[in-house]
């Protein structure tokens, strides 16, 4: 196996400087062999100094504004010939990655018949974090069983092979999601309707460090309906208007119900029940005009 691992950046140096460290580590070297690109998606250029720090690493600028312009950015790079990659690795660049990751996945991709691969992705929770957020289990994804197949992925531990999105026809990220988000759920979307295979590879461990200003219930609210938003922009072109609009209501009334519960038996939040029910909301106001802008900038 030889993978491109692509990092999208913007304005996150040290960030961007603690992944690096991690995808050098001795135990991310193995007979699988891997380049590591960083598309700095600020006009700017503020992740050059810190990739200059790391030899091996490549790097692009990509001026135009917009998270899907740097991923796409990353889909060119692939794409070149003479490279020869069998697969590309999208990881966040507020992350890092365990030990013995690249192997594990890579390892786990040769030995699989599926066309994309997602590991885990581990919350890092700091001192003084609300109990709220850890006994709601909010900002913390679910994990599944090895080799599981899954019917979403995002680009935040994500291997895709390259003969698998060849056969779907090169999809890209879509730039009408660039502000408010999704546009790596909308590909993996698109590459499922192709009939491409997602799988979850356990043992490929990466951690998210969580900043402090994401917890508070207005910032879990407002990712959950985002998610929302886009989940019915996906859903409309998978499945039609009614049906999509359909499932925002029972995501919504559902998720009420269950909440109200979590209250009475837990006396508390749960993000399972939460998120569903801010899901819903959003899945319904984007049918009026919602959305929300994320990633919009200045």
């Amino acid at each position: 196996m030889h993978a491109l691992v692509a990092i999208a950046s913007f304005r996150r140096p040290d960030d961007l400087r603690v992944l690096l460290d991690s995808l050098m580590d001795p135990s991310n070297k193995s007979h699988h062999t891997m380049d590591v690109l960083v598309v700095d998606n600020d006009p700017a250029g503020s992740a050059e100094a810190t990739v200059q720090g790391f030899p091996d690493v490549r790097y692009v600028l990509e001026s135009q504004p917009g998270i899907a312009e740097a991923r796409n950015r990353s889909l060119d790079v692939f794409d070149e010939a003479d490279r020869g990659y069998d697969a590309i690795i999208f990881v966040d660049d507020d992350e890092y990655v365990g030990p013995g990751w690249y192997p594990e996945l890579a390892g786990a991709a040769e030995r699989s018949s599926a066309g994309v691969l997602t590991g885990p992705v581990i919350s890092i929770f700091p001192a003084g974090t609300p109990r709220w957020v850890t006994r709601g289990e909010f900002m913390q994804r679910p994990f599944h069983e090895d080799r599981e197949v899954l019917t979403a992925a995002a680009t935040n531990n994500t291997l895709l092979k390259r003969s698998d999105w060849k056969r779907a026809g090169s999809p890209r990220f879509d730039r009408s999601f660039s502000s408010t988000g999704g546009s790596d759920a909308r590909l993996f979307a698109d590459l499922l309707r192709e009939g491409i295979t997602i799988e979850f590879c356990r043992p490929a461990k990466v951690f998210e460090p969580v900043p402090s200003d994401r917890m508070t219930l207005r910032w879990v609210s407002r990712r959950a309906f985002r998610n929302g938003v886009v989940l019915a922009r996906i859903g409309v072109t998978k499945r039609g208007a009614a049906i999509t609009f359909a499932q925002g209501g029972y995501l919504a009334v559902s998720g009420l119900a269950f909440s109200v519960i979590d209250l009475v038996r837990v006396r508390g939040l749960h993000a399972r029940s939460f998120n569903r029910l801010m899901n819903g909301l959003g899945v319904m106001s984007s049918f009026f005009g919602a959305r929300v802008h994320e990633y919009k900038r200045a």
